[in-house]
């Protein structure tokens, strides 16, 4: 089962949160220590853009959708060992979108808990795992191991895995074979993330190597797969000392889920289809419920907490309305945005991403502004958001704004002055001051509603 199976079958569960084992106090000071030495470097001006742009053709050289990534404040790509897009190796296809925009930042995808066994770009990472029978079986270490589904099989990447004649267990060796083959050969880029961080396995296996088939929603076994990921960190830290570490938090956010070992670790981390898909929690819990699970991401973060708020477009790159929702919501606290449309390798630009709306002066909100609707005030400008369920809303504002002049949708983003902002249902909206603010400023007519 995968990170999204997992999050479409858990969805709507509601489960009392589990007792996690708490982090080591020394791997809580290193994360914090690593956090506060990244955070000040990244304070983008808002919106604030990013992408995991992990699959299709990897043509990363094509200097078309170069531009298009360094339009962007970070990205994922993918990177295996021999990949050189049309013949250029991935780090001078690095070097290229960098010196379009030296502020942008590049990080590449890896992970530690499946494998295709059949992928001859990682035959030599394959190897080893058969050598040492890393894989996750059902009981031992023996049999047939667990399947990964299309991804391939489930590898065993907790603490209790035999270590090699070096000494390494399974999460030890495959993170350094992700510095050496991964990092080692594009040093451009700025980090890792890693795929399926999640605070609980995906699959039931014999993790612990006891003969005993942990389930899924085992206590322990959660403890184990956490206190693995935690190690892979204190791993990659030590050997890429000062680079990003982010990776694949969708179950962050669930109301169930223990972070205990996750406190403060990664820098960052992609909220994969908070919204958007029928498992989102936006679909089934409301708007409330996705930004508390937003918000608890956002909080268990450390560093420049570079969270990716995705929104997933299932395949339609022209839903404004849901675009400007998504993109608004996402507004109401520090993320970044990213619209996943069609695929993941797809960089969409609209009318709304051209607003400068600078830092922000207020706070994420806590309550409604105006009738249901929510606010948050930028130097530049201001996001609203009307949550579904709301209904049809017109709101009035304390002074004259400018709506955006785009060509998208012409109706909206025509340029005109306006005192007051009417919004659909399951809607959002960017509007441009006349005079920007530099000073925390409060909204009028707030609201609890």
């Amino acid at each position: 089962m995968d990170r999204r199976e997992f999050l479409a079958a858990t969805a709507a569960l509601a489960v009392a949160p589990a007792t996690g084992m708490a982090q080591s106090a020394s791997t809580s000071a290193a994360a914090s220590a690593a956090a506060s030495a990244l955070s000040s470097a990244y304070a983008p001006p808002f919106p604030r853009l990013a992408a995991y742009i992990i699959g299709g053709a990897f043509n990363y050289n094509d200097p078309t959708y170069q531009a298009s990534i360094a339009k962007l404040n970070f990205s994922v790509l993918t990177y295996y060992p021999s990949l050189a897009p049309g013949g250029e190796s991935m780090n001078v296809c690095i070097q290229a979108i960098k010196a379009l925009n030296p502020n942008t930042s590049i990080l590449l995808y890896v992970k530690n808990n499946e494998m295709e066994t059949n992928d001859e770009a990682y035959s030599a990472f394959i190897s080893k795992i058969n050598d040492m029978n890393w894989w996750l079986y059902p009981v031992g270490q023996s049999g047939t191991p667990v399947s990964a589904g299309s991804y391939g099989q489930e590898i065993n990447n907790t603490l209790f895995t035999a270590k090699d004649s070096s000494g390494l267990n399974s999460v030890d060796w495959m993170s350094q074979w992700f510095v050496q083959n991964i990092y080692g050969p594009n040093s451009a880029a700025d980090g890792f993330y890693m795929d399926n961080f999640n605070w609980q396995p995906t699959v039931a296996g014999d993790w612990s190597l006891s003969g005993v088939t942990a389930a899924i929603t085992s206590t322990l076994a959660g403890t184990w797969c956490r206190q693995g990921y935690a190690r892979y960190v204190q791993d990659v830290r030590q050997a890429m000392p000062g680079k990003l570490q982010i990776g694949n938090v969708a179950t962050w956010g669930m109301p169930q889920a223990v972070l205990t070992e996750y406190e403060g670790i990664l820098d960052g981390g992609a909220i994969e289809s908070i919204i958007g898909q029928t498992y989102s929690i936006e679909s089934y819990g409301g708007w409330q419920a996705m930004i508390s699970y937003y918000r608890q991401v956002m909080a268990t973060l450390g560093g420049p907490k570079l969270a990716i708020f995705a929104q997933d477009g299932n395949g339609n790159s022209t839903d404004y309305q849901g675009m400007r929702y998504g993109l608004a919501s996402c507004l109401m606290d520090n993320g970044y945005y990213y619209y996943t449309s069609p695929s993941y390798d797809t960089v969409n630009w609209f009318d709304e991403f051209n607003a400068s709306l600078g830092q922000s002066v207020t706070s994420p909100p806590t309550a409604a502004w105006q009738s249901g609707v929510y606010r948050r005030d930028f130097q530049n400008g201001i996001a609203l958001v009307n949550p579904k369920g709301n209904g049809a809303q017109t709101v009035k504002l304390e002074t004259s704004f400018v709506k955006l002049n785009g060509t998208q949708v012409p109706s909206i983003n025509n340029g005109s002055t306006v005192t007051t902002a009417t919004l659909a249902d399951r809607d959002g909206l960017i509007l441009l001051r006349q005079t920007p603010v530099t000073q925390p400023k409060s909204p009028t007519n707030l609201s609890a509603g």
